[in-house]
């Protein structure tokens, strides 16, 4: 939730879209530290196995190996200078990934708790999802593209992960090859259910088969996605690469990667009562 000054309208900041504050990476290292170093106990130095070193040295940080209070220090010193110095403002959000890579499961859970809960105060327009950084605001798209991303079937997964990483690069995203793997994901839970393969597994010709293996959808959604299909699909579409689609916009690929999420969500529902 939003702290007093935010949601009383006191505090009127644009939310931040490729661009970072510096209060907001102050946080993000303050709770970087508190959980790393402050718990660090020098005495024991020779169980300093939080992978710290690997991320840093993959980031390019001079590291030292924390043999004692002063190496530590010297570490985070220069950890430090690194994220708040460096000119591109998407560092912060590299740091995130690389240091959620490099932490265990429960650690992992842990900070991305914490670090969501300072993105979402500072009116960042990013959050966390799976030890990606990922430019969608609400807990509820968040959510849907989770359970899309985590289904019984790998190529449906695969499609989802890729769409996420595709339309998250905050160096270069590909908005086009992100709503090509989006709708996808969708043609191939629509092939598993109804066990169609090859030319017969175009989503135009399995959403009509849906309803021959017991998934009924309404004629209305079938026809929406079935148009969506067609935005892609046809001489002009994105998987032509129609020169109306060559410079896709943010707001299509993120909601082609939620919609999809959310329709293969469906789908898996359907048919799990009818199986």
């Amino acid at each position: 939730m939003a702290v007093f000054s935010r949601r009383n309208g006191y505090n009127t900041d644009k939310i931040q879209f490729e661009c970072v504050s510096e209060v907001l990476k102050r946080r993000i290292l303050a709770a970087f530290y508190k959980e790393e170093f402050d718990t660090y106990d020098v005495l024991d130095w020779t169980n300093y196995t939080t992978g710290i070193e690997d991320m840093m040295i993959e980031m390019g940080v001079s590291y030292t190996f924390p043999k004692n209070e002063i190496y530590k220090q010297k570490n985070a010193e220069a950890l430090q200078e690194y994220v708040l110095n460096a000119k591109e403002w998407y560092v912060i959000y590299d740091f995130i990934e690389k240091y959620l890579r490099h932490s265990d499961s429960n650690k992992k859970i842990k900070m991305t708790t914490i670090f969501n809960t300072i993105l979402e105060e500072e009116a960042a327009s990013y959050r966390i999802l799976d030890g990606q950084v990922v430019p969608i605001v609400t807990e509820s798209e968040l959510s849907t593209i989770q359970d899309a991303k985590s289904t019984d079937f790998d190529t449906v997964n695969i499609h989802i992960e890729k769409a996420l990483f595709l339309f998250s690069n905050r160096k270069k995203p590909d908005y086009e090859n992100s709503i090509k793997e989006s709708i996808s994901a969708i043609e191939s839970i629509c092939s598993i259910i109804t066990g169609s393969s090859g030319s017969d597994a175009t989503l135009g010709k399995t959403l009509k088969k849906l309803k021959d293996k017991g998934v009924h959808i309404h004629p209305a959604m079938e026809k929406a996605f079935t148009s969506l299909y067609g935005y892609t699909s046809d001489e002009t579409g994105i998987r032509h690469g129609g020169i109306d689609f060559q410079n896709a916009p943010s707001e299509d690929a993120k909601y082609m990667l939620v919609s999809c999420s959310a329709f293969v969500n469906y789908l898996i529902e359907k048919w799990s009562k009818v199986k």
